[in-house]
């Protein structure tokens, strides 16, 4: 039984090491408060080595890899923008990520500064993969008669899919860590398989 926990235990740390390390899953959403960069970090090398400019969508995140593209949402008002993780920040406690000055005035958070935000792994180097498309149903049916008119009462949802063509784009560092775990748990599973062949003999 212990040999056993401790093969989980490993799984668990190697698929752990291998999502941060490398992406996380598409799809994947976080919460938090978002704040946007001072004019004096402009025309500045990023972490990156990139220069960082007020026109271009990018921000930064600590943990994401660069290159991940995230949509950002702002809760108050239910605005979105795209943008290219492309440096790490911000180090200001209970912030979650650094926009330039588009995406943050695209989100209309200029005059508040601070907005709370969620945000959606939608791709990787910078390739969007998963695209959100948005639909309306009708809730409640218009009573047309000659009295009166009752506007029909619309739901709005969001919906996402997987963008046409993007598996055709090679994403080599990916690969390797997915067949490192893959190849871990065939060793795991073939001593699994050895341990019970010595315990029947």
């Amino acid at each position: 039984m212990k040999k056993q926990h401790f093969g989980i235990l490993k799984i668990s740390l190697i698929l752990s090491v291998a999502s941060t390390a490398s992406a996380q899953k598409l799809g994947d959403e976080s919460y938090g408060i978002a704040s946007f960069y001072a004019n004096n970090f402009y025309n500045k090398p990023t972490s990156t080595g990139e220069i960082l400019k007020e026109n271009q969508y990018t921000a930064a995140h600590m943990t994401l890899p660069f290159g991940t593209m995230l949509e950002v949402t702002n809760l108050a008002n239910k605005r979105f923008v795209i943008v290219r993780i492309n440096d790490r920040g911000p180090y200001k406690p209970g912030r979650i990520i650094d926009l330039t000055e588009n995406p943050a005035k695209w989100l209309k958070m200029r005059k508040d500064g601070l907005t709370n935000v969620r945000l959606k792994v939608v791709g990787f180097d910078g390739d969007i993969m998963l695209e959100s498309y948005d639909s309306l149903r009708v809730v409640a049916t218009p009573k047309l008669e000659s009295k009166y008119y009752q506007k029909p009462i619309l739901q709005h949802t969001k919906y996402y899919r997987l963008r046409k063509n993007w598996h055709k784009r090679k994403y080599p560092h990916l690969k390797k860590r997915r067949l490192k775990v893959n190849s871990y748990l065939r060793k795991l599973a073939r001593n699994r398989k050895a341990e019970q062949k010595s315990k029947s003999k």
